[in-house]
């Protein structure tokens, strides 16, 4: 019943979008966003949106120039004293919003392997966005491939470091799917101070997955190394999970909730993205402490049973020999009389 609540929570994370954002982030109160208000009140539709800023170099052939001119209806340009020219385009709508984007996509497109750089907020945007298309992939299966070697070498086996992923991020995409549907899709943003955006700040989602996941790799630990040392002393499987989760379930829970209280303090401020980020911390910690670790966790190892531990002969000979332990203190040597 646990995985299906998280995964429907999960749904909204598919139509998540970023962006760079604009004055709405501000609180209604600011000086900022009553401007912006005003001026989207009484002023036409693009007015005071940042340009998208075409650097066209010396040496470029006036029909690159005049193509790119061509993209937006007031295009102006200004003659550098070098031979060259800086071109804005206004999009339409706002700075980073589709059709600023779109508008970016054309002039890379259009300028061909002419001397010509573009900036601005839109090109800034495409341009982490693609970041993130091409190296986030790299960097999540780094991160997971070191945590499923060092869980093994921890664990000695195969299985509980894929359950540990799995579960993780599962409990991260429920609480980054909140996120969405509040501050993107605008349910319930109200109550925190806060409108519907149509898009999450660009630095939310990656600082709310990365912090998340590394606290919940601490809580893992804790349980992991209460029920693999019960597991040790009693052979019971049973009873390690058990005994591993009454051992350690009270300090997880209680750090948990400490750090759950610091997050939610972040919701006290006005700015949207630090909006997001406390929500997003805070559901993760909560939901990974409580319903994926107390819950979800030993559930499906009591499950698994002794095959929860299995690794293949191979990889159980490597883990004897260089797996992580945890050394038994010394006993304390009674000490000898010297004398009467």
């Amino acid at each position: 019943m646990v995985a299906p609540v998280l995964l429907v929570l999960a749904l909204p994370v598919s139509g998540m979008s970023i962006a760079v954002g604009d004055a709405r982030q501000l609180p209604a109160d600011s000086e900022a966003r009553q401007l912006q208000d005003t001026v989207a009140a009484h002023f036409p539709p693009g007015t005071g949106v940042s340009p998208v800023v075409v650097a066209v170099r010396p040496g470029t052939d006036a029909a690159t120039t005049d193509r790119l001119r061509a993209l937006a209806p007031d295009a102006e340009t200004r003659r550098l004293p070098d031979g060259g020219a800086v071109i804005e385009l206004r999009p339409p709508g706002e700075a980073d919003g589709a059709e600023a984007t779109a508008l970016v996509e054309r002039v890379r497109e259009a300028r061909g392997d002419a001397p010509v750089e573009v900036t601005g907020t839109a090109a800034r945007l495409v341009d982490f966005r693609q970041m993130l298309a091409e190296r986030a992939p790299w960097a999540a299966l780094t991160v997971l491939a070191g945590i499923v070697v060092l869980l093994f070498a921890f664990t000695g086996s195969v299985l509980l470091p894929l359950r540990t992923v799995v579960t993780t991020l599962l409990s991260l995409a429920a609480a980054l799917g909140v996120v969405v549907w509040v501050f993107q899709d605008g349910h319930l943003a109200g109550l925190l101070g806060a409108e519907g955006l149509g898009a999450l700040s660009l630095t939310a989602p990656p600082l709310i997955v990365a912090i998340a996941f590394g606290l919940a790799m601490d809580y893992e630990l804790f349980i992991l190394a209460r029920m693999r040392e019960a597991r040790l002393r009693s052979g019971d499987d049973r009873e390690a999970v058990v005994t591993g989760l009454s051992r350690s379930g009270r300090v997880v829970t209680c750090a948990a909730l400490l750090l759950a209280v610091v997050f939610a303090a972040f919701m006290t401020g006005g700015f949207s993205p630090i909006l997001q980020i406390g929500l997003g911390l805070t559901l993760a910690v909560l939901i990974d402490a409580t319903v994926v670790r107390m819950l979800l966790v030993p559930a499906t190892i009591a499950l698994l049973g002794r095959h929860a531990w299995w690794a293949p002969a191979p990889l159980r000979r490597a883990h004897d020999r260089f797996g992580l332990r945890e050394e038994r203190p010394e006993q304390p040597r009674e000490k000898v009389p010297t004398g009467v």
